[in-house]
């Protein structure tokens, strides 16, 4: 096992870089979750992540448990944003390729999914998920940080496809950022 590069990978889930202005914003860690989540169940078994409907939906999945109700459950922005970790890559579609490299911000679901193809983790980072203990290990990492005393709930939520009864407001927010394709 690569022991530095798993360190610098605990480190890296642990200082997310996350909107503070409303409150701490968890839209990275529940990403990262959702990843986790899919890569574990097996339906990521190549490196490469797709902003697809079952992801969102994971995504909405903890967000109904976690999420903040000072901020919106759109997993486009921390999906595009999760490149200033470093470890978070994209693979544009064709004619964006410029765009991405470019530095613009996208600000919308629509504007994300028309420039990128897929997101890629490090290698490095993907087989490690690929590794049940590491896996754990990491998972541990980034719920102790971001989500402290929830370890057994997070678990809950990574073994269901049910959603938390919501507060009114979520229902339709969640419409907003998920139509099945």
């Amino acid at each position: 096992m690569k022991i530095e590069a798993l360190d610098y990978y605990a480190k890296k889930f642990q200082r997310l870089r996350v909107d503070r202005a409303h409150g701490v914003a968890p839209h990275k860690p529940i990403l990262l979750l959702s990843v986790i989540e899919h890569i574990q169940r097996g339906t990521i078994e190549n490196n490469q992540i797709y902003l697809k409907a079952e992801l969102t939906e994971t995504f909405l999945k903890y967000w109904s448990y976690l999420g903040s109700l000072n901020h919106r459950p759109d997993i486009s922005r921390p999906f595009f944003h999760m490149r200033s970790g470093k470890f978070w890559h994209f693979w544009a579609n064709s004619g964006y390729e410029h765009l991405i490299s470019s530095g613009v911000k996208l600000k919308t679901f629509a504007e994300v999914k028309r420039a990128i193809r897929y997101a890629y983790l490090d290698e490095d980072l993907f087989e490690f998920l690929c590794q049940p203990d590491i896996r754990s290990s990491l998972t541990a990492v980034l719920i102790s940080r971001w989500f402290p005393g929830q370890h057994a709930l997070i678990e809950e939520i990574s073994q269901t496809d049910r959603f938390r009864e919501p507060p009114a407001y979520i229902p339709e927010d969640f419409s907003n950022f998920y139509s099945p394709q």
